[in-house]
Order: structure tokens, then sequence, then C-alpha cells
């Protein structure tokens, strides 16, 4: 009997690591930086960008979080986190530049595999 319970915690203990693995594999890499700190990072950037231009830095920080938002939307996959991860390496914190070039590649990456 105890050697079943043992069992029993050992398969438990493999499904938790099995799926703790597999959500950091997929997990958004937008998703690393939490909204706030996103937001600060994108304020910083644009008022060093545009300085003292206060409505301009408005109206792209709120457009940069409306991006920020879509783009923790998209669906986690290896495909889709790899074109992301790529470009948030690049631009980041530019969430703008990130979900358009994002689009992009992934309207490529799916015209290229109906091929």
């Amino acid at each position: 009997m105890n050697s079943i319970r043992k069992n029993d915690n050992s398969t438990i203990i493999a499904m938790f690591l099995l799926m703790l693995m597999t959500s950091s594999v997929f997990a958004n890499p937008i998703s690393e930086v939490n909204r706030s700190q996103a937001q600060a990072d994108l304020k910083a950037e644009l008022l060093k960008t545009y300085g003292s231009s206060y409505s301009t830095v408005e109206m792209l920080l709120n457009a940069g979080m409306r991006d920020y938002d879509t783009l923790i939307s998209i669906p986690e996959n290896s495909i889709n986190n790899d074109i992301i991860k790529e470009l948030k390496n690049t631009y980041y914190p530019s969430f703008s530049t990130i979900l358009m070039l994002y689009k992009a590649n992934k309207e490529s990456y799916d015209k290229l595999n109906k091929q």
C-alpha cells in the first residue's frame, strides 16, 4: 500500500513539474513585464524622445498601452512567442512597433506555411 502511495506522489510531482515547464515555455514574452512597469518604461522612453511635447507623449503612451494589452492577449504558442520575443528584445518598450511587426511577421509565417 505504501509503494502505491509513493508512486501516486511521484506521479503528482512529475505532472506538476511538467505543467510548470510547459507554462514557462509558452509564456507570452510581453507578460514578463507587468502593466505598470511597461507603462513607466514606455513613458520614460517617450519623454526622452519627445521632451516637452506632452500631448504627443500622452497620445503615444495611450496608444502604446492599448497595443500592450493587445500583445498580452495574443494566444500563447511557440510560433507567436518566438516572434514576440525577438521583437521585444529589439524594440521594447515600443509596443506599437512590436505589435505592427508581429502582425506582419505572423501573416508572412501563415502564408509560407500554407504552401
